[in-house]
């Protein structure tokens, strides 16, 4: 789109562009989701009764490995209520729709900021989006890893401590572990939005290196409330990738204001 295309497109213009790419990115949504409800990955006819899980989906298959991965064998989950296997199972597949649709999220995305964007601007849609994607796998590995693993640890241990018999609701602990997973995805993409706030002139590095110390006990006090595991091995295997991360965005973000002074002289 040329330069004059995008002076003349008004209000309305850009109303009726969004609405066709949210249309757009509600039918990959759609689509994702549905394919991931109902799709079978495996099917076992040779015993179909009620009792048989003879119908396999990828959110029926994600479940069962969540469970497996994170839930020690003597514990027990129970649907507290009726709707309660239905809700988990409608939550974890529009989680599992949006990571599948993303690609077509971020694409629509792109084509819609993209006739705003001069050309230096442009030039920063490619590193922003892999350097996210990137943080956020990161985030979310460490939660899978480390995080989840501690905190139900933690919980089971509090709950016996108790003298209670350790059995939790079907939708609370999958609540839990899929706010932790997208918690800690999103949390250690932090240093995206540090680059970009220096990009722009809106906050500096020097800023950020005088309240390191306030930022650095802000991020422990979040990560003891993600994982409350009462040991300390938890939070030094998260602090420690937080404070390279820190440290990494001032040094991009030093290299911005640099080329920002010398275009100035």
């Amino acid at each position: 789109m040329s330069g004059k295309d995008k002076k003349e497109m008004g209000f309305w213009d850009h109303l009726t562009e969004l609405l066709h790419r949210l249309r757009t990115v509600a039918y990959a949504l759609f689509i994702s989701t549905v394919a991931v409800m109902v799709v079978p990955i495996s099917l076992d006819l040779s015993d179909m009764s009620a009792s048989n899980p003879w119908y396999q989906t990828i959110s029926s298959s994600v479940i069962k490995k969540l469970q497996a991965d994170f839930l020690p064998a003597d514990i027990e989950l129970l649907p507290i209520s009726w709707f309660a296997p239905l809700e988990v199972y409608l939550y974890v597949s529009i989680i599992l729709g949006v990571v599948i649709s993303s690609p077509v999220i971020m694409y629509e995305l792109y084509n819609f900021i993209n006739p705003a964007l001069h050309q230096h601007e442009m030039k920063l849609i490619y590193p922003f989006i892999l350097a996210f994607m990137g943080l956020f796998i990161f985030g979310f590995s460490l939660g899978y890893l480390v995080i989840i693993p501690a905190t139900v640890r933690a919980m089971v241990m509090f709950t016996r401590l108790l003298g209670l018999t350790p059995v939790y609701g079907f939708s609370d602990f999958f609540s839990v572990v899929m706010m932790t997973l997208l918690l800690s995805g999103f949390i250690f993409t932090f240093p995206v939005y540090v680059v970009l706030l220096i990009k722009f002139a809106i906050i500096s590095t020097e800023q950020i290196k005088k309240s390191r110390k306030y930022i650095y006990v802000g991020a422990v006090v979040l990560i003891a409330l993600i994982d409350p595991e009462p040991s300390l091995i938890t939070e030094i295997t998260c602090i420690i990738p937080f404070i390279v991360l820190l440290e990494a965005s001032i040094l991009v973000g030093r290299r911005f204001e640099k080329q920002r002074e010398e275009a100035e002289e």
